[in-house]
């Protein structure tokens, strides 16, 4: 039977009921007998039966899949940052759906329109740009979550991280440990936590007097390798300070790259604090101290009413929660007496 596909027909035979009976029993009818559903629950798990999910979509008017959109996954969305959200999405789908995954600025630039073929939709927004697309979805009545940033629309579910508190907590951190001297690379500037991130690093600088040169703000994009480039630029300035933020993980990892390619020891030469908490900062050396996005709880809330959107299950009210990120302390920062 295991080299076989295993149908609500064959089911059917192996209990000796109807196929009606066995199609109802799986979708826990009220006509059926509970006694019966029990025999055939447990049937199906035994034989590895499967639902025909085309069959089951055709019957019940869905298309089992989730759609997440990104701003735009081929310049300023960390490839860290866009599996960390697809593997917690993935963990909380519900039973028989599947994901696809696109991105605004891929329709933006083939001029192509919204597919609608999804049963709901996680948008995972970055830029006000989106704003265009969040509306058409808005519009067409699908059930919808925006997650990672705050935006001004009451009437969706919207969950987001707080970028500005958590860079204020990595500034009043590095100011603790003795750095005055203390260079940011910035994100993608069109992106709304680089904003936020740049934002509060000044307001941090200036709530404790510090101030720092002009040239000490590098711009980068979120990558690797503008991490790598802009402290490659600071390096070759020769006015050094001692410590970096990186407004991501990433930069930070490409950025101490760029500083042990040229002599540089992080940290007794030069500090460096990150953000995100990527996969790769706890692994690297040295094991990068950064502020903790909490990108599993922003997604775990958007699933979590999503799914009761798709079962027609009516959340409370539409919300707007922001989550505070946390400061986690490793070995990338150095103490300065």
């Amino acid at each position: 039977m295991s080299e076989e596909k295993v149908t609500i027909k064959t089911l059917a035979d192996a209990a000796n009921v109807s196929h009606t009976t066995v199609s109802r029993a799986l979708n826990d009818s009220p006509l059926v007998k509970q006694a019966t559903k029990d025999k055939i629950k447990a049937l199906a798990a035994k034989m590895n039966y499967t639902p025909n999910l085309n069959a089951k979509a055709l019957v019940e008017k869905k298309s089992f899949i989730i759609t997440i959109y990104f701003t735009d996954m081929s310049n300023g969305t960390s490839p860290s940052f866009m599996s960390s959200v697809i593997h917690q999405v993935k963990e909380q789908l519900p039973k028989g759906y599947e994901i696809a995954v696109d991105s605004f600025a891929n329709l933006r630039r083939s001029h192509q329109s919204i597919n609608l073929r999804f049963d709901g939709a996680l948008v995972v927004s970055q830029s006000t740009s989106d704003d265009e697309y969040i509306d058409q979805l808005a519009q067409t009545g699908k059930p919808m979550v925006v997650l990672n940033r705050k935006i001004k629309r009451p009437d969706l579910y919207n969950y987001s991280s707080d970028d500005y508190s958590g860079t204020m907590v990595a500034v009043d951190y590095l100011l603790r440990m003795g750095h005055h001297k203390i260079a940011m690379i910035t994100g993608r500037p069109d992106f709304e936590s680089a904003r936020l991130r740049l934002q509060a690093f000044d307001d941090g600088l200036k709530k404790h007097q510090v101030v720092i040169p002009a040239e000490w703000y590098l711009k980068g994009n979120y990558s690797l390798e503008s991490g790598y480039q802009a402290m490659e630029d600071l390096l070759n300035s020769g006015n050094l300070p001692t410590c970096v933020f990186a407004a991501n993980d990433d930069m930070a990892i490409g950025a101490i790259r760029a500083c042990e390619d040229y002599g540089f020891k992080v940290p007794e030469d030069i500090s460096f604090i990150g953000f995100d908490d990527n996969t790769y900062s706890k692994y690297y050396n040295p094991r990068i101290t950064t502020i903790r996005k909490p990108t599993d709880k922003v997604t775990e809330y958007g699933i979590s009413v999503l799914k009761e959107l798709i079962d027609n299950v009516q959340p409370p009210q539409p919300t707007s929660i922001s989550v505070k990120p946390s400061l986690v302390v490793r070995n990338s920062v150095k103490k300065i007496d």
